[in-house]
């Protein structure tokens, strides 16, 4: 899960003028555009204000909110290059320790993270939460640092460091609830991005408790209808999937991409991850064409919004390749899931664990169109990845079975090969 940027609101400097109360109006307007999810809106606003104050020191503020708007409708490029202006004004104006510089490396850290370029985000957030803890107005049990350790929490999962995220969102959550209280929406984020961690772990049940809290707080505070809660709805899905409780799983899922679609439009990028949820609740019930169709379509959005080497579109890829394999056509499936671990590894390393569940994939299909030994190889280096992984992570790996499994059919199947016709053993 990525986090929200931050850093809309806030005052400006005192100006008594009309210019300025003008400003302060179109600032504040801004903000409750913001909050209420109409990014488009809000950038119209933020760009007339900073037509009136281009060269003034709240100009920072100002480009930095415009990121913020970008960031929400999907264009992290477009959000990175304001983030980056911000942050190079903020550093020359105040210094490179200040608390507002902090605010810009963690909008900068997000940026990356949602372009795939996840060392630089770590290191974006690993200097912010240094600035924070260090300054005199904030300290380790600060807000800001909470935030941005969730921040790191964030990237940290997506690159499948699960002991690593699991700590910092717990660090979080206890800075968060004695600061914040427990109705906090920041509490219900951390909340969430723990349940995403059990589920990669495969503790199900906890994480669909740790889902519902989040939600419950997410719907008292930002609305049933906000793209932030409908993101929890989607996540509570896959943990009810999970479980088996199939039929649910695709309401939530069909009800959280109705919110992300009336805010967002069809093409963004939280809309692409929902209906990859959708394909996937489809498939576990058997309808395999509208299984297709959600993840054709969610595909074709991540490729134009995030680019065809993102890790989100191997992702789909992979769904892809799934959807093929189900309808026996192993060889498109092969394809499929041969360009998704190409990204993976690119992306990620070969050594991650998204990178062995890619190879896994493509291992399983070599298997079946009878490429044994070099499905062998694609599986033993999974297998190899995962168990190495076990030492690092909280609890049993949820494909470590399964890639054993994989792994055994296929070396039953080469020992079958070796056999002469009559089914002795060779001398």
């Amino acid at each position: 899960m990525v986090a929200a940027s931050r850093g809309t609101s806030g005052s400006v400097s005192e100006d008594a003028s009309p210019e300025g109360d003008r400003l302060l109006s179109l600032i504040e307007q801004g903000h409750e555009y913001f909050r209420r999810a109409e990014y488009a809106r809000c950038l119209g606003t933020l760009g007339e204000a900073r037509g009136l104050r281009e060269e003034h020191p709240d100009t920072a503020r100002l480009v930095n909110a415009e990121g913020n708007a970008y960031n929400k409708l999907g264009q992290d490029e477009k959000a990175l290059e304001l983030y980056l202006k911000a942050l190079a004004v903020r550093e020359k104006a105040l210094g490179a320790e200040h608390p507002d510089v902090a605010r810009s490396l963690s909008n900068c850290g997000i940026a990356r993270q949602k372009l795939g370029r996840f060392n630089e985000a770590i290191k974006d957030h690993q200097r912010a939460i240094s600035i924070a803890e260090n300054s005199r107005t904030q300290g380790p049990e600060h807000p800001d640092v909470a935030r941005s350790l969730c921040d790191l929490a964030d990237v940290y999962d997506e690159c499948g460091e699960c002991g690593k995220a699991l700590q910092s969102y717990r660090r979080a959550l206890s800075v968060q609830t004695s600061t914040l209280g427990d109705g906090h929406p920041d509490v219900a984020r951390a909340l969430v991005g723990l349940g995403n961690v059990h589920m990669r772990r495969a503790s199900y049940s906890y994480a669909r408790e740790l889902y519902e809290r989040g939600l419950e707080i997410q719907e008292q505070t930002l609305g049933r209808a906000h793209p932030v809660t409908a993101t929890s709805l989607s996540n509570l899905g896959l943990a009810c999937g999970k479980l088996g409780d199939l039929h649910k799983a695709r309401q939530l899922h069909e009800q959280a991409l109705a919110a992300q679609q009336k805010v967002y439009g069809r093409n963004h990028p939280d809309v692409a991850r929902t209906l990859s949820h959708l394909g996937q609740a489809h498939m576990s019930l058997g309808d395999i064409a509208k299984a297709q169709e959600c993840h054709e379509e969610a595909r074709l959005i991540r490729e134009e919004s995030l680019g065809i080497q993102h890790l989100d579109t191997a992702y789909s890829l992979g769904c892809l390749g799934a959807v093929h394999c189900a309808t026996q056509d192993h060889s498109k499936a092969m394809q499929y899931y041969h360009t998704a671990l190409a990204i993976t590894e690119a992306v990620l390393g070969p050594e991650s664990l998204a990178a062995a569940v890619a190879a896994h994939n493509l291992g399983r299909c070599l298997v079946s169109l009878g490429e044994h030994d070099m499905g062998s190889r694609h599986l033993h280096r999974a297998l190899a990845t995962i168990q190495a992984s076990e030492s690092s992570g909280p609890g049993r790996h949820p494909f470590l079975g399964l890639a054993q499994e994989s792994l055994e059919r296929c070396e039953q199947a080469l020992r079958a090969k070796e056999q002469p016709a009559g089914g002795y053993p060779s001398a």
